[in-house]
């Protein structure tokens, strides 16, 4: 059922976010976080069934978005294949972080449910910090652009 909502919330998020509104998908990772612990804590399948198809499709509508957001703001610093590879290295690496971080926990003896747990709170509160760094980097180039001095140091492009 993942599979089928990624496929959905890919679908819609590739017709209906532009570019420049990419870091308007934000709050749907917040949703994905916040939706995780629910699956497992589901009392059933029948529980379980609509919770991963809604979890799937808020990460599909979330990673379309975020990839070309990257991959555009790669291809501004870097050339295009050099952006994708290095997207792919931190994916690759970041992969085996949360493996190790999943290990530990298993070896800690932290439930299934515990587990998807702390992963959604972590998930959540992530999103939460980057929605707060773009409403912040949104400030900066408003004040930017009224004249005023100054970039407090963010140094992200504009998309």
């Amino acid at each position: 059922m993942v599979a089928v909502g990624v496929v959905l919330g890919a679908a819609a998020a590739g017709r209906w976010v532009k570019l420049t509104r990419a870091t308007s998908i934000l709050p749907a990772g917040v949703l994905l976080g916040l939706l995780v612990p629910w699956v497992g804590w589901a009392p059933s399948v029948a529980v379980a069934l609509p919770l991963l198809l809604v979890v799937g499709a808020m990460g599909g509508a979330l990673v379309v978005p975020m990839n070309a957001l990257l991959q555009h703001r790669g291809h501004q610093l870097l050339t295009a294949g050099r952006s994708i590879a290095v997207q792919n290295f931190n994916e690759n690496a970041s992969v085996l972080v949360m493996l190790g971080v999943y290990a530990a926990l298993l070896h800690a003896q932290v439930t299934i449910a515990g587990v998807l747990t702390l992963f959604g709170l972590a998930v959540a509160g992530v999103m939460l910090l980057l929605i707060w760094r773009e409403r912040r980097r949104r400030l900066v180039l408003q004040s930017g652009s009224q004249g005023r001095a100054g970039s407090a140091g963010i140094g992200v492009t504009d998309a």
